[in-house]
């Protein structure tokens, strides 16, 4: 005997909505201002990341200062 789950259709629905709200605040709430998060590598050293999406450049800073140096220098304020 074979048997196969059918999903519930209103759960179905749901999974639709979400994706097709996602993919529509993905194209259209672009946002063109710098990336920037900060990250520890395995030896438990902190550097900042930066992405810019304008260019899709990007960059990796040991200090804030740092990035707040290429960030100035890729954004006129």
């Amino acid at each position: 005997m074979r048997v196969s789950f059918i999903p519930n259709p209103i759960n179905i629905w749901e999974a639709l909505g979400k994706a097709f709200q996602n993919i529509t605040q993905a194209t259209f709430n672009q946002n063109d201002e710098a990336k920037v998060w900060q990250k520890t590598d395995r030896l438990g050293n902190s550097y900042w990341c930066v992405y810019d999406p304008k260019t899709g450049h990007s960059a990796n800073f040991g200090t804030e200062e740092e990035v707040m140096n290429w960030i100035e220098s890729h954004y006129y304020f």
